[in-house]
This record gives C-alpha cells, structure tokens and sequence, in this order.
C-alpha cells in the first residue's frame, strides 16, 4: 500500500502541498488569540445598591447571552473597586466619576459611561449656603471612607479651600448622615445617589431641610470633564407637594465600567452588549440613547470599547449566536494560510501534476531524437544492430515501468509510433549498406 503511495504521481504532488498547508495553518494557529474566559468578576458598590442592582442585570443577561458567569463582588463604595482592579482581584467594576487616581490612569481602561449620578448637598434651612465655600467651619458629612461620594465631596470642597483643617469632617453612613441632619448634630451632608432613592426623597420632604442649587456648575464641568450640570425641574419629584419648590441645578458625576487593561476583547463587546440593553432607554435624569457613551472619565477609553461604541456590533455579533462569532473571529487569522498558501499551491497543483506525468512520456525523445539524428552517419551493420537492441530494450522498458493515466495515454501511444519510426529507420539504413 505504500509502495503504491510513493509511486503515484498525484500522491506525490498532492502530499507535499497538503504538508504545506498544514505547516501553514500550524504556524499561523500560533497567533490565534486565546478564547475569552467564560467567567469574570465585577467590583461593584455595597450589596443593594444602584451599583450592585445594575450589576445583578448584567449578570442575568451575560449568562443569558453569551454563556459568560458574571461574580459580583460588593465593595464599600469606588475607591475600593478600583483599588481591587489594580490589584488584579477583579476584572471590571463600576466606578463614580472623579475617584480614580494616577495610578488607575495607567493601569486601567475605561469601557463605557453608564448614567448620571447627582451629587445632593442638603443643608439645615435657616444656614446661609449658597456655594460651597459657605461651608467652611462648619460640621460636614461627606460619607464614608473608601466611598465614592467621599472622594467626590473632598475634591470638591478643598478646591474651595475647604479642608478638615478649618471644618469638620465626619464618617457617616448615609442612613447615620440623614438621622444626624435631621437632629442638627450636622450641618451639612453630601449625597450621591438617584434622584427616585428613598434616602432622597425623605429629605426633600423635609420641610427643616434645604437643597444647594449649585450655581457654578458650568466651572465645575470645565475643571472635571466627568461632571454634569443637570436641572431638576420645579415639582419634578413630587407634583402634588411641589418638590422642589423651585429649580435645582446639581452636579451629576457620571459612573463607568472599568476593566483591567488587559481585557480580552470579546469580553468588552460581550459587556457592552448587555449594558446597552440595560442602560439605552435612559431613566429619570438620563436621556434615551445616551448612554453608553465614550467613557466622561479620567480613566483612558479602551480601543476595543471605543470601536464598540462607535460602530457597533460586528456583523458576525449580529446575526451568530455570540459564541459561534467569538470563534470565527478568533479563527480570521487563520485565512492567512488560506490565502497565501492553499490557492495558490492548489491551483499549481494540476498543472504540476500535467507536467510531471508528460515528463515521463516526454523524456525518452531525448534517446530517440539523439539516435535519430546519427543514423545516417551508421556504416558498420553491427552498430546498427547494437543501436536496433538499445531502441527494442527501451520499448520493453516503457511498456514495464511506465503507467499514465487514460487522458495521457495520446501521449503514451504517439511515443510507441516514434519509436517503431527509429526502428524502421535503422533497419532501412542496414539494409542500404548491404
């Protein structure tokens, strides 16, 4: 069975050019990217939360999706979550603006902005507060360490030079924040949360209670790219009570996801895949479509997301389930081997294949034309004899060894007619000399 292997011609073409192809594909596989994992780990804020609420749908959605098992992990608030992201013990989190540090600058990348979260500053009525420096002096709650609205608050107030030097800065948790506002332990305390919580809309139905209307939020939003003025409107939280009582313009932070720097790709369209779902129809204070956008961040865009974002779903995203997609992306590469070396070696290959099997025909007229040219230059009969043997040895030999396919054998056959032509030749040019 070998022997026959290595003695057919098309074995013989076909074997190396299949080696070929197959080197090629090795070769190029070395460059295939790794499979997405099929599960990953969100930092989020504390347990029922907005962050962790928004979570728990991406979670059920992922898994829904694209097979992928999302983990939640809650945190105290974003300065732990990123904090866990540069340490590698999560893979993405969901951070509020204006808390990432240098640090998260250049190892982290950002993956889209979600939503608008509003900063309230509610203080006792009867205080004369109009901007933030007014609060200097004063008692502050300004949230809890490792919490967003902390990072925020302090940013803020210290570039109204407003420090814990010259006022006092305390750790409450919201719920410790409202009950000590309401008793006058505090003066003040800063919020960031949605408008429809139940923490805000207690205090905005409290009538010993003022809410800041933060006049220079167009200096604001130039200083921070990651902040927004946003007008709550005159009665747009309760209709019937008139709450609030008047316009109110706030300072809007808004949250991101945030992924390792190294994150695979398919992970990030799988991400932003399902927070489009979840967070496009906008909400009270968020516009339908708005959202996910280009990351309002301090945080770098991640290339991937930013493509995402821009253009779109692939087209294999669009009409293949997502895992069948992930893989014929992964394997794209594979096209290179395909374009290089399978078409054009297998368009080479019949013409390869004619040219050797006419070779075998075509070879032995080097004999004939040689002989035929020196037979009229024969004058010895007994040379003529030896060359009459040499013609009938390589006519015994051809029809021995060689084999051609049935559409060669014009060839094979017209070979056989030349060489009875030498032969009669020969026994012409010995019968001339006798």
């Amino acid at each position: 069975m070998f022997k026959k292997i290595l003695e057919c011609e098309f074995c013989k073409i076909s074997i190396p050019i299949i080696a070929l192809i197959g080197l090629g594909f090795y070769l190029a596989y070395q460059f295939v990217p790794p499979p997405p994992p099929d599960e990953i780990t969100i930092a989020t804020g504390r347990a029922g939360g907005g962050y962790h609420s928004f979570a728990l749908r991406y979670q059920s959605l992922l898994q829904t999706q694209s097979g992928l098992t999302l983990h939640l992990r809650p945190t105290a608030g974003s300065p732990e979550a990123l904090k866990l992201l540069r340490q590698g013990e999560v893979d993405v989190a969901l951070v509020q603006g204006g808390t990432a540090g240098e640090a998260d600058k250049q190892q982290l990348r950002a993956i889209a902005s979600l939503f608008y979260e509003p900063l309230w500053l509610f203080h006792r009525k009867g205080l004369d507060v109009e901007y933030l420096f007014d609060l200097k002096g004063k008692t502050l709650a300004v949230g809890e360490p490792e919490s967003g609205t902390r990072a925020l608050a302090l940013q803020l107030l210290a570039d109204n030079n407003i420090t814990a030097d010259n006022t006092r800065f305390t750790e409450h948790s919201a719920q410790q924040a409202i009950e000590h506002l309401q008793n006058g332990a505090l003066d003040a305390a800063f919020f960031v949360t949605s408008p429809r919580s139940p923490l805000i809309l207690r205090l905005l139905h409290d009538e010993n209670l003022d809410l800041l209307n933060f006049r220079r939020h167009l200096a604001y939003n130039q200083k921070y790219p990651f902040l927004k003025g946003l007008v709550i409107g005159e009665g747009a939280i309760d209709l019937e009570q008139n709450i609030p009582a008047g316009d109110k313009t706030l300072l809007a932070a808004t949250a991101s996801l945030v992924g390792q720097k190294d994150l695979h790709p398919a992970l990030v369209r799988s991400l932003l895949r399902v927070i489009t779902e979840v967070h496009r129809p906008g909400g009270f204070i968020d516009p339908p479509e708005a959202f996910p956008a280009a990351a309002a961040s301090e945080i770098p865009m991640n290339e991937e997301a930013a493509r995402y974002i821009q253009r779109g779903p692939s087209w294999l995203e669009r009409y293949l389930p997502f895992q069948i997609a992930i893989f014929i992306d992964r394997m794209k590469i594979m096209l290179l081997p395909l374009i290089t070396l399978m078409i054009p070696l297998l368009r080479s290959a019949l013409p390869i294949y004619r040219w050797r099997i006419r070779a075998k025909i075509y070879r032995w007229y080097a004999t004939l034309r040689e002989l035929d040219f020196r037979i009229d230059g024969l004058q010895d009969p007994a040379n003529i004899d030896q060359e009459m043997q040499t013609i009938r040895d390589l006519e015994q030999e051809l029809a021995e060894q060689v084999s051609v396919p049935l559409a060669y054998m014009g060839e094979f056959y017209d070979l056989r007619l030349h060489i009875e032509l030498i032969l009669k030749k020969l026994e012409q040019r010995k019968a001339q000399l006798k």
